[in-house]
C-alpha cells in the first residue's frame, strides 16, 4: 500500500482500538485483546459494551430479532449512564422503541406485518406512532440500515437511538439511550456509535461463533454417547 493509504488504515484502526501506538510502534489493541484474552462466551461481549458505554457516555444495547421476537441480547449501564425503565417489555413494544424499530426495519414486509399483528401497537406516550400503515411504511424512509429514533416514544423519560449491525442473516442493532434532560446530546452520541460500532460487532460475531462452536461440539459428543 502507499504512505497514505497505510497512514489512513492505521488511523481507522486506532479509531476503531483494534491496534494502539506506543513510541512510533503499533501493537493489538483493546478490542483486538478482547479476541484473544476473553472468555469465548459473554466476557467478550461484556466488556465490549462497556468500552462503548464509557466512551459515549451512555447506555449501550445490542438486540437481535430471532425467531419472531426481540432479544435484549446485552445491555451495559451505570450510574451515569443509567439504562432506560423498561415499565414496558421492550419484546412487545417494537413499534415505539429505536431497538424495536430498527429490527422491523431490517425485516420483509411478511415478516414485519406477523410482527405487528402478533403485538398491536399501544399508545405508551402522547409520542407513541401507533398507525399500522405508518409503522409499515416509515422505517423504510432512510435506509434499513439507517439510524431509528425513540423520542419519547416509549418513555417520557429516556431518549434512543440505533443502527443496525449488519449480522448476516440476521436482523441485529446497536443502540444507546440518555436520560430525557440530556437529549442534547443524542446526536453526538448517535455519531460516536455509528463510528465506533465495529469492535462491537467483531466481538458479537466471535461471540456467536464460540457459542455455535461450542453447541455443535457439545452435540457431537452426545451423539458419540448414544448407544
Amino acid at each position: 500500500m502507499s504512505l497514505n493509504t497505510t497512514v489512513r488504515l492505521l488511523d481507522w484502526l486506532l479509531e476503531q482500538r483494534l491496534v494502539e501506538t506506543v513510541g512510533g510502534a503499533y501493537f493489538t489493541g483493546p478490542v483486538l485483546d478482547l479476541v484473544t484474552k476473553a472468555d469465548p462466551h459473554r466476557r467478550m461481549l461484556n466488556l465490549a459494551l462497556e468500552q462503548l458505554r464509557d466512551d459515549l457516555g451512555a447506555a449501550v444495547y445490542i438486540s437481535t430479532y430471532t425467531h419472531g421476537e426481540v432479544e435484549v441480547n446485552g445491555c451495559a449501564h451505570s450510574a451515569s449512564a443509567p439504562p432506560v425503565h423498561e415499565w414496558a417489555p421492550f419484546t412487545e413494544t417494537a413499534h415505539a422503541s429505536a431497538v424495536g424499530k430498527s429490527l422491523l426495519a431490517q425485516l420483509d414486509f411478511d415478516s414485519r406485518m406477523d410482527h405487528l399483528t402478533r403485538y398491536p401497537s399501544v399508545q405508551l406516550t402522547e409520542r407513541t406512532i401507533t398507525s399500522r400503515r405508518a409503522l409499515l411504511d416509515v422505517p423504510d424512509e432512510p435506509l434499513p440500515h439507517a439510524a431509528q429514533f425513540d423520542l419519547l416514544e416509549h418513555s417520557e423519560k429516556e431518549v434512543c437511538v440505533a443502527f443496525s449491525l449488519g449480522l448476516p442473516g440476521r436482523a441485529s442493532s446497536i443502540a444507546v439511550s440518555l436520560p430525557a434532560h440530556d437529549h442534547t446530546r443524542l446526536i453526538t452520541a448517535a455519531h460516536g456509535l455509528s463510528q465506533r460500532a465495529t469492535g462491537l460487532l467483531l466481538a458479537h460475531l466471535l461471540t456467536d461463533d464460540n457459542q455455535d462452536a461450542h453447541t455443535n461440539h457439545r452435540q457431537e459428543q452426545q451423539g458419540r454417547a448414544l448407544p
